[in-house]
């Protein structure tokens, strides 16, 4: 994730908050409140790209007001001429990022779901992630700040997988097993701290010889 300043975070997160309230209400309104999260998410990323096209243009952002006012605080001072201009697709990142973070916990708050991560919930989210990314051409306008949007959705997918499915699935490895047998392969080891309490788990990477 770029570099975000404490002092642009809480506006960001507000708007963010905003936006993902009401996401999360209109997918606890669907009939499936499960697999319909993607429908929304990209609902969501291409509003908010539009919206942030239009304001690299010069113009207003012409859309609903919590899609306008988070792109607005993404979008911050940049601009033709501004020694900012494009640092607005790192606050982007940034407020992607935690929206597909607070979405999920507002579900968990409604009663709709009972826990904010699973692997049907990460699976959703990235192929929202990746569609958008490869229907962004359909957005208006061409050239950096498209291709720039591009970045930011594969980035924002790459570093969810990352940080947090990695983790889910280490624990899943430490439950049920692992499910690669394969020569080559990494294997999860435990981190301990100073008493030797296992505060965690690395990946080693291990050969195993030619296979039987």
């Amino acid at each position: 994730m770029p570099y975000i300043s404490a002092d642009e975070r809480p506006a960001i997160d507000k708007a963010v908050e905003a936006l993902a309230e009401e996401v999360g209400g209109a997918l606890a309104r669907e009939e499936n409140k499960d697999t319909e999260i993607s429908i929304h998410y990209r609902q969501a990323f291409a509003a908010v790209g539009r919206a942030l096209l239009r304001l690299e243009r010069g113009e207003k952002a012409n859309a609903p007001s919590r899609i306008r006012n988070l792109a607005v605080e993404v979008f911050g001072e940049a601009g033709e001429g501004s020694k900012d201009r494009g640092a607005w697709l790192g606050r982007l990142n940034y407020a992607l990022t935690r929206l597909i973070q607070v979405v999920p916990q507002k579900m968990v708050q409604k009663g709709v779901w009972k826990e904010e991560f699973r692997y049907w919930v990460y699976a959703q989210t990235v192929g929202a992630l990746t569609r958008s990314a490869i229907d962004i051409h359909t957005l208006e306008g061409e050239g950096w700040p498209v291709d720039g949007l591009v970045g930011v959705l594969v980035d924002v997918k790459d570093e969810y997988k990352r940080r947090v499915n990695a983790a889910y699935e280490s624990v899943q490895i430490r439950k049920a097993g692992d499910c690669y047998t394969t020569r080559y392969r990494t294997v999860l080891s435990e981190v301990k701290d100073a008493a030797g309490r296992v505060i965690g788990y690395s990946e080693v990477m291990k050969d195993y010889g030619p296979q039987a």
